[in-house]
């Protein structure tokens, strides 16, 4: 190709992703920021950057991969980018005094499952800007849980992303829930509701991977409160075989996790991700179940919630928190999901 079909090129794939943002978004664009050359702002626009949300989700390290600029440079550019979004009001400032950032938490819009004590094990509820991860074995809960709480929050109209690493989701379910909860009038304005829901089905961990980079855009068009991811790190584990892939498998998953943290911050909303767990045979004493991921993902999570199987009954474990005491408490699976213990 010629240097004039190259860049003709370029000039549309840039009026198709400007084309594809909200209009208000176009307040968002990269082009705005100073500092940023054309040939930069072209590498951008062919691997999806295209907002200043963008350059913060994916981090100063991926930027200049992605353009080869220098460290320096990179830090700049999602710092100027930052910083914009923050005086624009879009974003809640990074610098405040502790008192504001107390009363800004206890202003939170929790997400509520609305089963008395889970919820109360929670604080009052899932918290903005937090990353969740339910971990247990199979039948434990950890889908119903999410189930439970997509139905609470579509039948108040609001906004979810579910990213189905699986091929396990089943609107049927979410029907049945709102029904046997009584959240709608009947199975008609259940399915109404279904497309509350932005549905995304990722088969593998590359496709997984190029959702979630592209998860801004949908984020500014709805605006939702919450992001199913179900069974994300189990692809890794089935892709990723044998010693010599594991700090490959640790890289991606650490982007992977670092990009969903980040979202969680700029959009004010909480990413909820299932998953599967191991036996530690290192364990002689106590429970040796344990989930994938490692070090990683633990440290990545805000909250760590572990649901295990007792009989009939279900068990859900705060292992991890930065306010709230570990306890355990019980629930039952019933038409509703996650209901009271029976």
């Amino acid at each position: 190709m010629t240097e004039a079909e190259v860049e003709k090129v370029y000039e549309e794939l840039e009026e198709s992703i400007t084309s594809q943002l909200p209009k208000e978004d176009l307040d968002y664009s990269v082009k705005q920021l100073d500092g940023l050359g054309a040939v930069t702002e072209k590498k951008l626009m062919a691997f999806g950057v295209s907002t200043l949300y963008d350059l913060c989700v994916r981090g100063s390290y991926e930027i200049q991969q992605l353009t080869g600029a220098t460290k320096d440079k990179a830090d700049e550019w999602v710092y100027k980018a930052k910083t914009m979004l923050e005086e624009k009001g879009y974003v809640r400032k990074t610098n405040m005094k502790v008192s504001e950032l107390m009363r800004y938490q206890r202003d939170y819009e929790t997400l509520k499952v609305n089963v008395p004590d889970i919820d109360e094990m929670f604080g009052g509820g899932l918290k903005p800007e937090s990353l969740y991860e339910i971990y247990g074995e199979f039948g434990s809960g950890k889908t119903q849980f999410c189930y439970s709480l997509t139905a609470e929050i579509i039948a108040e109209n609001g906004k979810v992303i579910w990213i189905d690493c699986e091929d396990t989701f089943k609107p049927k379910r979410l029907v049945e829930i709102l029904l046997a909860r009584e959240l709608v009038k009947d199975e008609d304005e259940a399915i109404d509701l279904l497309d509350n829901i932005i549905y995304l089905y990722t088969p593998n961990t590359e496709n997984l991977m190029g959702t979630v980079n592209n998860l801004t855009k949908l984020m500014l068009e709805g605006r939702p409160k919450l992001i199913v991811v179900d069974g994300a790190i189990g692809q890794f584990r089935e892709e990723y075989l044998g010693r010599g892939t594991l700090a490959a498998r640790q890289n991606q998953l650490a982007k992977l996790m670092t990009h969903l943290k980040n979202i969680t911050f700029y959009f004010t909303c909480v990413v909820l991700f299932t998953n599967q767990v191991q036996t530690d045979p290192s364990i002689m004493f106590g429970d040796p179940i344990k989930p994938i991921g490692g070090n990683v993902v633990g440290h990545a999570s805000t909250y760590r919630i572990y649901f295990k199987k007792s009989g009939k009954k279900r068990i859900a474990r705060m292992v991890d928190s930065p306010e709230d005491p570990t306890q355990d408490i019980q629930f039952s699976l019933s038409a509703k999901g996650i209901d009271v213990p029976e």
